[in-house]
């Protein structure tokens, strides 16, 4: 299906203001702590344009010293330069938010994460049909073996109706839940954003807040992302976003904020590269969760995944970058190193015409994304 998109639909409504700061050049910083520009990075960013890509924007921080570039436009429509701190769409990197949250009920001893979700949500059995018993840990690091609902919710309507469409995190799961499960007994490595929305079900009554508004109380708000949230609403002026678009059924349609993405706890955090860097900064640091607590976030699973991170090599010490990559209409990618002393976040809109991915629901088939993530990797090694 040309028109495919990866579902990622929204939940409880929560607003939060964005209001980004003034928009600095796209033209790298000239001041002595500046890190020199990435010829990695500028290179693939052109590329990226001149496949028809709307804007690239990126920011990297080595030891205090930074660099950061947008390139393309804001709106291709109006021809807007992009800036560095206009609004992306975070994609898969909303999750490692998301553990996070989830993590801190663990370490305040409300949850434990080899224990029965069902323990916390008696309805889970009726709303996804497991085989055999889901723990918390499971479905943070996507051993759960719960399938994905975009399958489904296209069976059931067009992708043009799905663009508009908002489920709440019950409808979500009982969509995925006609989709069928893999083994009872052994679940290897199967991503799915549906795993995210039965934690965020989690959150959201142990705390008795939308998950939007944990997510703020837990990192949004004590780390200063004042650029960031997940809101069911959408960006109240869009001129402070990138802007993405869709071919679907002949008619270009602007993907930037579509119905169902809003809210999600999968994929729908709106965000800056700025912000995301601080993030994955704060957490690596220590600031955000014990180090005990970190390191079982760090602990792997299958296909390099920890409990919402996911893992690189870091041939600077021999030893890791984490964070996560993501793919809706922007591809994302962002992470750090495990002291916290080097960071890079890397966003870009794709072009009007790519297929979206639906059948590798993190992104992973897309050749864009690997090539980003592969840059990504290649820029940071490069700058021990």
């Amino acid at each position: 299906m040309a028109a495919s998109v990866v579902l990622t639909l929204s939940s409880s409504a929560c607003t939060y203001p964005l209001t980004p700061e003034s928009p600095p050049s796209t033209s790298a910083s000239a001041s002595p702590t500046a890190l020199p520009e990435s010829p990695a990075v500028d290179f693939f960013a052109h590329e990226m344009l001149s496949r028809g890509a709307p804007a690239v924007v990126v920011r990297i921080k080595v030891r205090g010293r930074e660099w950061s570039q947008a390139y393309g436009s804001q709106d291709v429509e109006t021809g807007e330069p992009a800036a560095v701190n206009d609004l992306i769409q975070a994609g898969g990197i909303t999750q490692s938010m998301v553990a996070v949250s989830v993590l801190k009920l663990v370490e305040e001893g409300k949850v434990g994460l080899d224990d029965a979700i069902t323990e916390y949500l008696p309805d889970f059995e009726q709303l996804v049909h497991p085989p055999g018993p889901v723990t918390v840990r499971s479905l943070l690091n996507h051993s759960s073996g719960l399938p994905d609902a975009p399958e489904a919710i296209l069976k059931a309507m067009t992708p043009k109706q799905a663009m508009n469409t908002r489920f709440g995190i019950q409808d979500y799961l009982r969509m995925a839940g006609t989709v069928p499960w893999g083994s009872a007994h052994f679940q290897p490595f199967r991503y799915s954003g549906a795993n995210y929305y039965a934690l965020a079900a989690l959150v959201e009554k142990l705390r008795g807040q939308p998950i939007g508004h944990v997510l703020a109380s837990d990192i949004f708000v004590p780390l200063g992302m004042n650029h960031t949230s997940l809101s069911a609403e959408p960006v109240l002026d869009a001129r402070d976003m990138i802007q993405s678009y869709e071919f679907i059924d002949g008619e270009r349609v602007n993907a930037s904020q579509p119905g169902f993405l809003l809210g999600s706890p999968a994929e729908g955090v709106i965000t800056t590269v700025g912000d995301i860097n601080t993030f994955y900064a704060a957490l690596m640091e220590g600031r955000l969760l014990s180090a005990n607590t970190l390191r079982e976030m760090q602990t792997i699973w299958e296909e390099n995944y920890g409990l919402g991170l996911q893992r690189w090599n870091d041939e600077c010490t021999n030893g890791f970058y984490y964070g996560h990559g993501g793919s809706t209409w922007f591809a994302s990618i962002a992470f750090s190193t495990s002291d916290g002393t080097r960071q890079i976040a890397v966003s870009f809109a794709y072009p009007s015409d790519t297929t979206k991915h639906l059948e590798s629901l993190d992104g992973s088939s897309q050749p864009e994304f690997q090539q980003l993530r592969d840059v990504a990797v290649a820029a940071m090694n490069g700058l021990c």
